[in-house]
């Protein structure tokens, strides 16, 4: 992205935002941010304090002195994410690629997620070189006997299955939306493959660093629990491609990467996370759990590419056990719950305290019964989850409805659970709870979507569209009535009209006495005699092709 790009894109969006025109501009077209780079960015280290305390307290205070955004807040006009097309959709990036809500993925492409093989070779030697002994859970790097590299992860002694499964489900749902994910292959392998490497560090009990021993193996294994048939369980997550140069923040951007020219709290895709986490009760989002990586394409570009990595804290997991109760609840540091409970004198109950104990160790504390979305309350404040819109919103609920009960389920086949009732389980709280964001968003902006021209026999136009909250079941069609009003050059033609999900265009019309030929229509719809929100589509007539194009959606929010 070069800075003249970036200058005509920024003062494209300024104008388009600030003047009122009758007939609708698209927006210009969002540059690809895979240019070719030159000089690799530099490594950017994680560091976990100073970003909880940017997270909790620094960019609290920012926001809430930034007074233009706090007019903005109140007026319910936040700014809309800067990397959308005219139609309200993220294009592809070096972030995000459009998958299943554009075309359905088959269950066997669902099941495979980003897998491109098979895992680390279980029947030659791994040599550990880089391994993590502190915590509840140890962990290890390995090279495997085709030169490949993973990260083994274990589950914790007291809840078998539960992290391991979370991460291979949550990993087919994450790259099935569009997000960038590593290989996560869940491994099961004879201890006695493993070989030590030279010079491999670890802290020790009390904090020094040393060299690790085969007696440091030993114990790190003895907190791991083996499968009766002696092999352990793991998730050999493997090492994405290219130079990792540390993680992404959710707000800002890496100066040092030319190509990443918009701030990534005006990200769609980072926006609409807010809803995707709450979903997969992915409470931990933070910096730390994302990655970026020097890469080199298959035409030989080398640009950054932004991952999201560890997904072992989701569904019901918290990665040393199930997760807390107040997971989802409060933030870890939470002063409206402390002052409320302050407040009530203590007595104040709170909604988590009312869940039900855990029924199944490998899933751990995942429900629907008391799960609001936009309620949903993360770990540490994020960034670019407190500008979500409702257009960010609407978008992400569109992507977690593409998914279907078959290919959850194929998805939640790859945990491998033991118990078939644990694996049900999430099954169905997934749906559940896909069906509570589904139903949030769609009863507050309408869902017509999937807007398509269809020419005729009689060589004329139709636009159909698809109602989302139908097409998943979610309503039912029996209860819908859809209206259109006509918009001809910015100006009304004729009253509004009931119609079914295609409307006839009458080309005469159109193309006699019309310089411009702009079309539109206005649409809304009547659920249970409740008038949804309108979504207005835009056409224009190219009279040397006589046909007509889209050209842009507006949504009503």
């Amino acid at each position: 992205m070069r800075a003249n790009q970036l200058y005509i894109l920024l003062t494209s969006l300024i104008l388009s935002a600030c003047s009122g025109p009758k007939l609708f501009t698209p927006p210009p077209v969002i540059p690809d941010d895979r240019y070719h780079v030159v000089e690799k960015p530099k490594y950017r280290p994680d560091n976990v304090i100073k970003n909880a305390i940017d997270q909790q307290l620094t960019n609290q205070i920012q926001q809430a002195l930034d007074f233009s955004n706090q007019a903005r807040i109140v007026a319910g006009k936040k700014k809309e994410s800067y990397n959308v097309d005219a139609f309200g959709e993220v294009p592809n990036s070096s972030w995000f690629t459009n998958r299943n809500h554009v075309q359905k993925m088959s269950l066997g492409k669902i099941r495979q997620g980003p897998d491109k093989g098979t895992g680390p070779d279980t029947s030659q030697t791994w040599m550990i070189f880089k391994a993590k002994a502190e915590g509840i859970t140890p962990g290890f790097s390995i090279i495997d006997s085709r030169g490949d590299r993973y990260v083994i992860k274990f589950d914790p002694l007291s809840n078998p299955e539960i992290a391991t499964g979370a991460e291979q489900v949550s990993t087919r749902i994450f790259y099935a939306l569009g997000f960038n994910t590593p290989e996560n292959y869940l491994t099961f392998f004879d201890p006695k493959i493993l070989k030590l490497g030279d010079d491999v560090e670890i802290l020790d009990e009390k904090g020094h660093e040393r060299f690790m021993v085969q007696d440091d193996l030993e114990k790190m294994l003895a907190r791991v629990r083996r499968q009766a048939n002696g092999l352990f369980r793991a998730t050999a997550s493997k090492y994405v491609a290219g130079v990792p140069i540390g993680p992404f923040r959710y707000e800002s951007r890496r100066k040092d990467d030319p190509n990443d020219f918009i701030k990534h709290h005006h990200r769609r895709e980072l926006r609409g996370l807010r809803m995707i986490n709450a979903w997969v009760n992915h409470a931990d989002t933070k910096s730390g759990n994302s990655l970026d990586s020097f890469i080199t394409d298959e035409n030989g570009k080398n640009y950054v590419r932004h991952y999201l990595i560890d997904f072992g804290a989701t569904l019901g997991s918290g990665t040393r056990g199930a997760a807390i109760a107040p997971r989802g609840f409060e933030n870890q540091f939470d002063p409206h719950g402390l002052i409320l409970n302050i407040l009530t004198l203590g007595f104040w109950v709170k909604p988590y305290e009312r869940l039900p104990e855990v029924k199944y160790p490998s899933v751990g504390r995942f429900q629907t019964e008391y799960f609001e979305p936009m309620k949903y309350k993360f770990n540490q404040p994020n960034p670019a989850f407190e500008r979500m819109t409702k257009r960010d919103g609407y978008w992400a609920a569109k992507l977690i409805m593409s998914l279907t009960n078959e290919q959850l389920g194929a998805a939640v086949e790859q945990g491998r659970y033991s118990n078939p009732e644990a694996s049900k389980y999430i099954h169905e709280t997934l749906i559940a709870r896909r069906n509570k964001v589904g139903h949030y968003w769609f009863d507050r902006l309408a869902p017509l979507d999937k807007f398509k021209l269809k020419k005729t026999s009689d060589n004329r136009f139709e636009l159909c569209f698809v109602d989302l909250a139908v097409e998943s079941d979610l309503n039912d069609i029996n209860s819908t009535t859809y209206f259109y009003q006509t918009l001809l050059n910015g100006e009304k033609v004729g009253g509004q009209i009931e119609t079914g999900n295609c409307i006839k265009i009458d080309l005469p019309e159109i193309v006699s006495g019309k310089t411009n030929g702009q079309l539109a229509y206005r649409l809304h719809l009547k659920r249970d005699n409740v008038k949804s929100k309108t979504v207005t589509v835009y056409l224009q007539f190219d009279n040397s092709k006589n046909l007509f194009e889209l050209i842009g959606v507006e949504r009503e929010d």
